[in-house]
C-alpha cells in the first residue's frame, strides 16, 4: 500500500517544462520540453549525473536546470577543465566545451549540499558563481 502511494505521489507531482536557455546543450536544447518530477527524489537519494530542476540562488523566481556532479561529503573539483572526485579523474561524457584555462576550482559540500553544473560549461552559470546548492533547493528530477 504504501508503494502504491508514493507512486501516486509522483504521478501527481509530474510537470512540463520549456527549456530557455543553452546551459545544458547538447543533452537538454533551449526549447526543448522536459519532465520534471518535483517529488523526484521522495524515494531516493540524487545521484551524480541526475538532471535536476532549481531556483537560480540570487535570483528569485528564476529557475534552472543543472547536473548533479558532486555529493554531499566529497571534494570536488575541476582542474584544467577535468572533473576530479576525491582526487580521483571521474569521467563527464556530459561536459561540453569545458574551459581548461578558467575551470580550476574546487568544493566541499557539507551533508545535505551538492554540486551543480551546465553540461555546456561556457554558457552555464552554476555552482563555479553560486556555489554549492543545498538539497531542499533541488525542487524536481529532470526525465
Amino acid at each position: 500500500m504504501n508503494y502504491l502511494i508514493n507512486l501516486l505521489i509522483e504521478l501527481l507531482s509530474v510537470q512540463l517544462v520549456k527549456v530557455s536557455g543553452e546551459s545544458m546543450e547538447p543533452a537538454i536544447g533551449d526549447g526543448s520540453w522536459v519532465v520534471s518530477a518535483r517529488a523526484g527524489f521522495r524515494r531516493r537519494e540524487p545521484r551524480r549525473f541526475d538532471v535536476v530542476r532549481l531556483e537560480e540562488p540570487g535570483s528569485s523566481g528564476h529557475w534552472i536546470l543543472k547536473r548533479i556532479v558532486g555529493l554531499p561529503g566529497e571534494e570536488v573539483a575541476l582542474r584544467q577543465g577535468d572533473l576530479y572526485v576525491d582526487d580521483l579523474a571521474v569521467s563527464d561524457s556530459f561536459a561540453y566545451c569545458p574551459d581548461a584555462a578558467t575551470d580550476n576550482i574546487s568544493w566541499w559540500p557539507r551533508d545535505d549540499e551538492y554540486v551543480v553544473l551546465g553540461d555546456n560549461r561556457q554558457l552555464s552559470t552554476d555552482s563555479r558563481k553560486f556555489g554549492v546548492v543545498s538539497r531542499s533547493s533541488l525542487r524536481g528530477r529532470i526525465y
